[in-house]
């Protein structure tokens, strides 16, 4: 049986108040439900919580979203699925439930624990006692808001399976903060089981900035220069990558952000299975206040995984920003990995026009998805022509001073098995 609880739900809003949304609540059957307090509901000038629940230039039928209860609710302790996608996967999350001891812990016990360090600026709060299930944890005021503070290393969520920690940057050193909130920069540690994995990552990013995608600003830090984790998380590699982070602009300061799964309730594997490269593109031309902007970026970002072998872009790695003045952007890039390095039979993680194989994408199916989105078609082909060409004069150089010789000459290599590069070549 679990334990009757309410979370407060919160949104800062532009000046870095906190703006009451509604609360999440789970009772004796582990049943949970999101309801929307009546304020924030029937305020035309709201901040967006989630874009899911937003019909663009229509209030009536995005009151209807927000007040609809089909996506708000889980059973046996599960999270509706947009508050499930701010919990962190895999390695970090059997880190969280470790700390949080012996017993059987819930996805709602999760959020409760690391509600006040989530991804964008949402802040869950407790409105009734902390069960124990939720782990050893103290209360905080900050923001104007109780917030809960964890006992142990981990006190913030991050979203994804890789191994990643919320890390302060303190002069030349990096340092896993002691009080959530207050890391900067994701910093993600080298694995033995993937050996080089920061050093491919970096390359890629850097890759794709070179091809006119804007990406996070990222750097490699030696392990030595990193503070506050023990010895044995940086055992993997000499190198680790720390990542700034969009969402944290500034010390103290914290923008809103959801990422695409959240936004069509994908949880889990489904982040790969839900939607196309298509839907992606369509939620942009759909909610970004600069979507051709942003369209012709994402066009961008798809052409940079087919060059450089991303097979892991899935939804959880395409995020909208909200930096204020009621502007909805395509966030700076990230995640970027040349996973056909680690797996060289790797494919897109989402389907393309029909295909997820690297060497099936072409100009055609490009011209589809301009014709998809209503957009010039020719105006596409160039441009996907133009990012190929810029990649193919300046990535052979880069390539060898960011990799090793081998991993330089297999993705070299791999360059002219691909259609997108012979027809640009045309």
């Amino acid at each position: 049986m679990a334990r009757a609880a309410v979370l407060g739900v919160h949104l800062l809003d532009a000046a870095g108040m906190p703006r009451r949304v509604g609360i999440l609540s789970r009772d004796g059957e582990g049943a949970t439900a999101f309801l929307v307090d009546e304020a924030y509901l029937r305020d035309p000038a709201r901040p967006v919580l989630s874009l899911g629940w937003q019909v663009p230039g229509d209030e009536v039928a995005t009151r209807g979203r927000l007040a609809a209860r089909g996506d708000k609710i889980g059973l046996n302790g599960h999270l509706p699925p947009w508050f499930a996608g701010l919990l962190p996967e895999g390695a970090l999350r059997d880190l969280v439930l470790a700390e949080m001891g012996p017993g059987r812990h819930d996805q709602f016990d999760l959020l409760m624990r690391l509600g006040g360090d989530l991804p964008g600026a949402v802040l869950v709060t407790p409105e009734t006692a902390p069960p124990e299930t939720a782990g050893p944890l103290h209360l905080e005021r900050l923001a104007g808001l109780d917030l809960p503070q964890p006992e142990g290393l981990i006190k913030f969520s991050l979203a994804g399976v890789q191994l990643k920690f919320s890390a302060a940057p303190a002069g030349a050193r990096l340092t896993v903060p002691a009080r959530g909130g207050e890391g900067r920069a994701i910093l993600k540690v080298p694995a033995a089981r993937y050996p080089g994995l920061p050093e491919a990552e970096f390359a890629a990013m850097t890759l794709c900035r070179m091809i006119g995608v804007a990406t996070a600003d990222c750097r490699l830090v030696p392990v030595d220069r990193i503070d506050g984790l023990p010895a044995g998380f940086l055992a993997g590699g000499a190198m680790a990558l720390a990542v700034d982070r969009f969402d944290r602009p500034e010390e103290g300061r914290r923008l809103h952000m959801e990422d695409a799964g959240q936004v069509v309730g994908a949880v889990g594997e489904r982040k790969y299975t839900m939607a196309t490269y298509e839907t992606i593109l369509n939620m942009i031309r759909r909610f970004s206040t600069d979507w051709r902007a942003d369209v012709l970026e994402g066009i961008r970002r798809i052409v940079a995984d087919v060059l450089v072998g991303n097979g892991d872009n899935h939804l959880k790695n395409w995020s909208f920003l909200f930096p204020g003045g009621g502007a909805v952007r395509l966030s700076p890039a990230y995640d970027i990995v040349p996973t056909v390095l680690f797996a060289p039979a790797d494919q897109l993680a989402l389907r393309f026009v029909g295909t997820h194989g690297f060497s099936a994408v072409t100009l055609r199916r490009f011209r589809r998805v301009a014709d998809f989105l209503g957009l010039d078609p020719d105006w596409i082909e160039r441009e996907v022509r133009d990012t190929v060409l810029t990649a193919l004069g300046l990535w052979p150089a880069a390539l060898r001073e960011h990799l090793g010789a081998v991993q330089a000459e297999r993705l070299t290599a791999r360059l002219e098995t691909l259609a997108l590069v012979q027809e640009a070549r045309g």
